[in-house]
C-alpha cells in the first residue's frame, strides 16, 4: 500500500501516529512491532520513509503490505520536521501521536493516552518515557516534573519553560486541531523545541500522568549525538529558545522571568563554542547583537553566570580569556577525577 490515496485506506481512525524513518535499519522492525501490537487497534500509522536506503524501503513495504492501517510514504530526503509536516497534513485522526522509528513503546502507548484525554476531556496529555542503553526497559526515567492532574495551558506552558515538562513530541497525545497552523521549521534541529509552546499555548486543558509508556535507547550516532560531538548542537538550542523568547515577549511576557536563567545558559553555550570549537564569528556576533537588543534580566541568574554573560556582551576578548580558562580547568578536572 504504497503512496495511495488515504481516503481508501481507512474511515475514522481516532489516532494518527506518525513515524519518520531515516537510516534506522537496525531498529526499524522493534518500533514497527511495538506499535502493531497495541492493545488499542484503531489507529492509523504514518510511515514516511525520508530517502533511507534499500534495506529500510524493504522493511516498510513489508510491513505495509501485512497490515493496512499502515500508511507508507517514500520521498527523497527532506529532513525530520519535512516528514512530520507532511504527515500532519494528510492525517485524518482526531488524536495525533509520533513516535522515532528507532524507539518503541508500551503496549498500551495509545490506550492509555487515549483514555486519559476522553476521561479528563483534556486537549493533550503528556506521560513519562525511559531513556535506555539497549533493548532492555530499564534505564534512566525522565518524568515529567508536576504531579499527576489536569491544568489549564498558562500552567503547562510555565513548567515547560522551566523545564519541568519535555519538548518532545512522543511522549505526548494531541487533539488534531491543537497542530493546525503549526508546523516543524523545515531543515532544522531541536525542531520540537521550536513549536511545543506554541501548541501547549493553544490547549484549555492538559493532563499529566506517571505511566512510562515510551522507550528512546541511547544512539551515538543519532542525529542528535551527531550534533553534540560536532558542536552544532549549541547552535540549534539557541536558534530555538530565542524562537521561544520572542514567542513569549508576544504572547505571555509574564512568564519571561522563567526563561531568562535557561536563554543566557544557552547563549553562553554557544558563544564559547562559535570561539572555540565551530569558528563562527558571524554566529557570535549575531548572537551578542540580539542579547543586547533583548535586554535579558540576569535575577534569576548565579553571579559567576551573570559574570560570563556581561562578560560575552561587552568584550569578545575577555570572554575568549575567561571561557579558555574554564574549559582548561575542566579538563584538569577530569584528569584528576581519573586518577
Amino acid at each position: 500500500m504504497t503512496n495511495q490515496d488515504v481516503s481508501t485506506y481507512m474511515e475514522n481512525p481516532e489516532i494518527s501516529i506518525i513515524v519518520p524513518v531515516y537510516h534506522v535499519e537496525k531498529y526499524l522492525r522493534r518500533a514497527l512491532d511495538s506499535l502493531l501490537r497495541q492493545t488499542y487497534s484503531n489507529f492509523e500509522l504514518i510511515l514516511i520513509n525520508d530517502g533511507g536506503n534499500d534495506e529500510e524501503a524493504a522493511i516498510c513495504e513489508e510491513y505495509a503490505q501485512k497490515d493496512k492501517r499502515i500508511i507508507y510514504i517514500a520521498q527523497d530526503n527532506q529532513s525530520l520536521s519535512a516528514v512530520r509536516n507532511r504527515a500532519l497534513e494528510i492525517h485524518r485522526g482526531k488524536w495525533i501521536m509520533f513516535a522515532d522509528s528507532d524507539d518503541w513503546v508500551r503496549e498500551d502507548f495509545c490506550e492509555k493516552a487515549l483514555d486519559t484525554v476522553r476521561t479528563t476531556n483534556a486537549d493533550m496529555c503528556i506521560f513519562d518515557l525511559v531513556y535506555t542503553k539497549g533493548d532492555d526497559t530499564d534505564g534512566y526515567p525522565h518524568r515529567v516534573g508536576l504531579p499527576a492532574g489536569v491544568y489549564d495551558s498558562d500552567r503547562i506552558l510555565a513548567a515547560r519553560v522551566c523545564g519541568k515538562v519535555q519538548c518532545y513530541v512522543w511522549n505526548k497525545i494531541f487533539r488534531e486541531e491543537l497542530w493546525k497552523g503549526i508546523s516543524f521549521p523545515v531543515g532544522e534541529s531541536y525542531g520540537d523545541d521550536a513549536v511545543i509552546h506554541e501548541v501547549i499555548d493553544k490547549a484549555k486543558k492538559i493532563a499529566v500522568i506517571h505511566d512510562i509508556l515510551y522507550y528512546k535507547p541511547f544512539r551515538p550516532d543519532s542525529i542528535t549525538s551527531v550534533a553534540a560531538k560536532e558542536k552544532r548542537d549549541t547552535y540549534w538550542l539557541y536558534r530555538q529558545r530565542r524562537r521561544r523568547w520572542e514567542y513569549l515577549k508576544q504572547h505571555h511576557p509574564e512568564m519571561l522571568p522563567l526563561s531568562e536563567k535557561d536563554m543566557v545558559n544557552v547563549i553562553i553555550a554557544y558563544a564559547r563554542d562559535c570561539l572555540f570549537f565551530t569558528g563562527d564569528s558571524e554566529g557570535y556576533e549575531d548572537a551578542r547583537c540580539w542579547a543586547k537588543k533583548a535586554k535579558i534580566p540576569l535575577n534569576k541568574v548565579k553571579l559567576q553566570k551573570q559574570i560570563r554573560y556581561f562578560t560575552f556582551l561587552h568584550s569578545k576578548t575577555l570572554f575568549r580569556l575567561q571561557e579558555g580558562m574554564i574549559i582548561a580547568l575542566k579538563k584538569l578536572l577530569k584528569v584528576f577525577n581519573r586518577q
